[in-house]
């Protein structure tokens, strides 16, 4: 006997005589599973089912000229009734041909009105009968595509040099403008010029690298991904030297005490020069005292490379000379 006539024989023998719990479950099983199967073929015989389908839609237009910002709708939600059998397959995605939708001037409106797609909906949809649309508008988003040079700058705000160390040129970078493409609002909103704000820290040498462009609004493409920032920096030297205080408007027999100040800067290495005249005054104006008799100093730098320049103490007594 083959192996199909042994498991034939065993189950026409359960249901005739079951002998064992396990058997009698068996027959029970089966038993349901061949109702639920003959109920369930026969409920799709029958002609009044009422139910809603998803009948897909492909929207189309010209992607050279404009561009979508939100997803596209796909499916129009509808109410039809019929066969059983018929709905099933329609429900399943089956016999449902896409409606194309051909846009021309998509920025007029943003929706379209699905009564204007029943006539080619309803003989896809036979010998089902559609009841009506369970939305009256197909909306979508779609804008018109521009492109544009921008200029590319850098935020000096997120360069940090080491303490010791200054820019010393302008940044540079390469290219200098980038084109942008993508939707008018988006673009809009960037306006003229992209900025960089990746930070750069603790420089303390000439600068080069590929700096990645910030992420652009969605939709947007740039012609590059990155651009080319350099820039150069110079070592700054801290110093000290002892000036005289200039005085200015003291009457005759009066002075300032101290009559010198210890004066701290810090200058490129590349501006200073030992055999220059320090470029910095230091000066007391008699009008400018206080109640008490003290002075606060003006310091005057000559040379813009010198900075952080500081005097001690920062204020001088009137005095009247011995």
């Amino acid at each position: 006997m083959s192996k199909a006539e042994d498991i034939l024989d065993k189950l026409r023998r359960s249901f005739n005589a079951p002998s064992t719990k396990d058997e009698k479950i068996k027959v029970v099983l089966i038993c349901f599973a061949l109702s639920t199967t003959f109920w369930f073929f026969n409920a799709l015989n029958k002609n009044d089912y009422v139910t809603r389908i998803n009948y897909p839609v492909a929207i189309e237009y010209d992607q050279t000229q404009y561009i979508a910002t939100e997803p596209l709708p796909t499916r129009i939600p509808i109410e039809v009734s019929g066969g059983g059998w018929d709905l099933m397959t329609r429900s399943f995605g089956f016999k449902m041909k896409p409606v194309q939708i051909r846009i021309d001037r998509p920025t007029e409106s943003g929706y379209l009105l699905t009564a204007g797609l029943r006539s080619e909906i309803m003989p896809e949809l036979e010998p089902l009968s559609v009841n009506y649309f369970l939305s009256d508008t197909l909306r979508y988003k779609i804008e018109r595509k521009v492109t544009r040079e921008v200029f590319v700058q850098y935020d000096t705000a997120a360069v940090s040099l080491n303490e010791n160390y200054i820019r010393s040129s302008d940044m540079v970078l390469s290219p200098s403008t980038i084109t942008l493409t993508g939707p008018q609002s988006a673009l809009e909103e960037i306006g003229d010029t992209l900025w960089l704000r990746k930070a750069i820290d603790d420089v303390s040498a000439d600068f080069e690298d590929d700096i990645d462009l910030p992420q652009l609004p969605e939709w947007v493409e740039a012609s590059t991904n990155s651009v080319q920032v350099s820039f150069l920096v110079v070592r700054m030297l801290s110093m000290d030297s002892e000036l005289a205080v200039e005085t200015r408007g003291f009457p005759q027999g009066y002075g300032p005490s101290p009559q010198k100040v210890r004066v701290r800067f810090k200058v490129p290495e590349t501006a200073f020069d030992a055999t220059d005249s320090l470029p910095i005054m230091v000066q007391a104006r008699y009008r400018e005292m206080s109640a008490d008799s003290t002075i606060r100093l003006r310091i005057q730098v000559l040379n813009k490379a010198y900075r952080q320049v500081s005097a001690e103490p920062q204020t001088v007594k009137v005095t009247r000379n011995e």
